[in-house]
C-alpha cells in the first residue's frame, strides 16, 4: 500500500514539474519578463497546480467584471429582471418608474405606452431614484471619460448612443455633418477636406459642456455612433417621441418625482439579468457593467437611497470578505481604472467562490465567442474565460477542463509589456493550451 501511495505521489509531482517546466521554458523564451510582469496561478479542486508571481499586485482590466458582476448577480439574482414600469396614483397621474436597464429602447417605451392610450393622464412623471447620476467614477482618467465611456446614469435609451454622419458636401469643397437623431449634439465644425481620415473629436469649454468641436481633415464619408452628452435630456426626447407614437395626447411637463405609497402598477416591460450579462461578460462592456453594479447595490442597501458606486463597492467587500487578500484594491465596477489592483491569488479564490453557480459559470464566453473569438477554437465547450486588455497590458482569467476532465481555475495577468495585443493574447493562449494538454 505504501508503494502505492508513493508511486501516486511520485507520478503527480512528476507530472505537475513537467507542467511548471514547460511554461517556465516557455515564458523565459518569449523574454515577457524581461520588461514585463507575468502573474499566472491554476488551481484545480482548489490545490494549486501551477503559480508564478500569485502574490504580485496589478491591474486586471476587464477580467475584474467576471468578480463584480459575480456578486451583483449573487445579490439581485439569476431570475431578476431590470423593470421600466409604469404606475398610476389616485389622481391618474403616471409614473415611469426607471430601473436602469441596459437594454431598454425606444421601442420598448412605446409599448409601455400604447398600454395606456386610452386613459385618462393629467401629469407623467419620472421616478429615477435607483442609482445616482455621477457620471463616471473619481478613479476614471480624462482619457476614460467621454467620447469613450457612455455616462452613467438611470436614464437609458436605445444604448445611449447618437448617429452622427460625417459627409463631404456635393461640390467637395467643404464637410457637412448631420445629425439624424431627435437628439442633437451642440458641434463646432472646423473639419476640412484632406487626404486621409485624421480628425478629432474635444468636448469643448470644460468637462460639464455639452458643445463637441470637430478639427482635421476628411478623406471619405463616415458615420458616427457617439455617446449622448446629456442622457437625461435624451430620455426626455424619446419619452415624449414614444407617448406621441403610443397615439396619446399629453402637453403637460414631465417632471421629476418619487413614486408615492398607494400607486398601482399598470404595465412593466424588462429584460433578464442573463440577456444582460451578454454584454458584461462576452462584450465588455464598461457601460453596463458600471450601471448593473450600482443597480445591485441598490438592492443591497434596499432601496433606501439612490444607490452610489460607494455603496457597490461596499457590496463587493462584504460578498468577498473570506477571499480577500491585503493590498487588494478595487475601485469601480469595469477594469477601465489603472487604480484597481489585485492579484491573481485573489482572482481565483474569488472564481472559486463563484464557480459553485453552475449557472454564472455558464454565462461566461467559452472559445470563439464574445471576446475570445478566433481563439482557442479547439476548447470550446471547455473553456469558460473573460479577457481583459488595457494600454500595455493584458488578462485571462475563468475555469477550463482538461484532456483528463480536470477542472482548473486559472488567472494570467501580463502588465508593462511593450508588445503588441496580439503576442500577448498568444501568449495567454499558449499557457492555457499547456493547463489543457498536462493537467
Amino acid at each position: 500500500m505504501k508503494k502505492i501511495l508513493l508511486s501516486f505521489f511520485v507520478f503527480l509531482f512528476t507530472s505537475c514539474s513537467i507542467q511548471a517546466n514547460e511554461i517556465d521554458k516557455y515564458i523565459k523564451a518569449s523574454g515577457f519578463e524581461f520588461k514585463s510582469t507575468v502573474s499566472i496561478l491554476a488551481k484545480n479542486d482548489k490545490k494549486t497546480i501551477y503559480k508564478r508571481n500569485s502574490q504580485k499586485l496589478l491591474n486586471p482590466a476587464s477580467i475584474l467584471k467576471v468578480l463584480t458582476f459575480g456578486a451583483s448577480y449573487n445579490i439581485l439574482g439569476g431570475d431578476y429582471r431590470f423593470e421600466t414600469s409604469l404606475y398610476k396614483d389616485s389622481q391618474n397621474n403616471y409614473y415611469v418608474k426607471l430601473g436602469a436597464d441596459p437594454l431598454l429602447s425606444s421601442r420598448n417605451l412605446v409599448d409601455l405606452f400604447s398600454q395606456i392610450k386610452n386613459c385618462k393622464i393629467n401629469n407623467i412623471y419620472i421616478d429615477d431614484s435607483i442609482i445616482d447620476k455621477t457620471q463616471y467614477p473619481d478613479s476614471w482618467m480624462q482619457e476614460d471619460t467621454y467620447p469613450n465611456q457612455r455616462a452613467i446614469t438611470p436614464y437609458i435609451t436605445d444604448n445611449n448612443y447618437t448617429e452622427i454622419a460625417i459627409k463631404r458636401s456635393s461640390l467637395a469643397t467643404n464637410v457637412d455633418i448631420i445629425q439624424n437623431d431627435s437628439y442633437k449634439v451642440p458641434i463646432i465644425n472646423q473639419l476640412k477636406l484632406g487626404t486621409k481620415q485624421d480628425y478629432k473629436i474635444d468636448r469643448l469649454y470644460g468637462e460639464d459642456s455639452s458643445i463637441l468641436g470637430f478639427s482635421g481633415t476628411i478623406a471619405k464619408d463616415e458615420l458616427l455612433q457617439l455617446p449622448v452628452l446629456k442622457p437625461e435630456i435624451n430620455f426626455e426626447i424619446k419619452l415624449n417621441e414614444a407617448i406621441n407614437k403610443a397615439g396619446i395626447k399629453y402637453f403637460n411637463k414631465i417632471s421629476r418625482k418619487c413614486l408615492p405609497n398607494g400607486a398601482i402598477k399598470v404595465t412593466t416591460i424588462s429584460h433578464g439579468i442573463d440577456e444582460i450579462s451578454r454584454n458584461i461578460l462576452l462584450n465588455s462592456d464598461n457601460f453596463t457593467s458600471e450601471v448593473v453594479f450600482k443597480v445591485a447595490a441598490a438592492k443591497y442597501i434596499n432601496y433606501t437611497h439612490p444607490a452610489t458606486l460607494n455603496d457597490a463597492l461596499e457590496m463587493f467587500s462584504e460578498f468577498y470578505q473570506n477571499e480577500w487578500i491585503e493590498g487588494v484594491k478595487i475601485v469601480d465596477a469595469s477594469g477601465v481604472s489603472r487604480y484597481n489592483l489585485v492579484n491573481s491569488d485573489f482572482i481565483v479564490n474569488c472564481l472559486e467562490k463563484l464557480f459553485q453557480n453552475e449557472n454564472y459559470k455558464n454565462l461566461l464566453a467559452t472559445a470563439n465567442q464574445g471576446t475570445l473569438k478566433d481563439r482557442l477554437i479547439f476548447l470550446e465547450n471547455n473553456l469558460r474565460a473573460k479577457t481583459g486588455t488595457l494600454s500595455n497590458m493584458s488578462s485571462i482569467a475563468g475555469t477550463l477542463t482538461s484532456k483528463k476532465n480536470k477542472n482548473i481555475t486559472f488567472a494570467i495577468i501580463v502588465q508593462n509589456s511593450p508588445k503588441r495585443k496580439g503576442v500577448l493574447k498568444n501568449f495567454e493562449n499558449n499557457i492555457i493550451t499547456v493547463f489543457y494538454r498536462k493537467n
